[in-house]
């Protein structure tokens, strides 16, 4: 008996072309050792990563469609939006002491906790933060509903 611990083992001709047609189908700007250490870390056993989504929906779309289906108004479901990528478009600072309320005819009311933050989002607030929901919303797919903000003290 050998003592080698390949000696059953036995070798696939088919597996180098399946590999290459496989590496060739691969998206623009895969590395193949960011794939190596998310599926070693995750323990995923496939060699290759599944292929790329075709025909994903935007989830703006698919979020105003659930909430057509729930039959709640188009504000409602543009507020659940705004709820949702508050954090990214407002910053981190600004996310930490002010959160997004109603969303009325294109006037988003934003709640402040504290007297300085309030007087400085009311001065610069608008100007950096509406261009940054714009964008966030562009990357959901959806247009953005928001044409102003109204800044308010938060009192709860």
């Amino acid at each position: 008996m050998e003592a080698d611990g390949n000696a059953g083992f036995v070798p696939d001709p088919w597996r180098e072309k399946r590999e290459a047609a496989a590496r060739r189908s691969l998206p623009k700007g895969f590395r193949p050792e960011a794939w190596r250490v998310r599926r070693e870390f995750g323990r995923i056993p496939d060699r290759l990563p599944p292929p790329p989504f075709k025909d994903a929906e935007p989830v703006g779309e698919a979020a105003v469609r659930v909430m057509r289906a729930l039959d709640l108004p188009r504000e409602d479901a543009d507020a659940a939006l705004v709820e949702r990528i508050w954090p990214d478009a407002a910053g981190p600072d600004v996310a930490a002491h002010a959160r997004p309320g109603a969303l009325r005819d294109g006037v988003l009311t934003v709640r402040v906790r504290g007297s300085a933050w309030l007087s400085e989002l009311r001065r610069e607030g608008p100007a950096e933060i509406l261009p940054r929901l714009r964008r966030a919303f562009g990357e959901f797919g959806a247009a953005c509903p928001v044409r102003s903000l109204r800044i308010v003290p938060d009192f709860g």
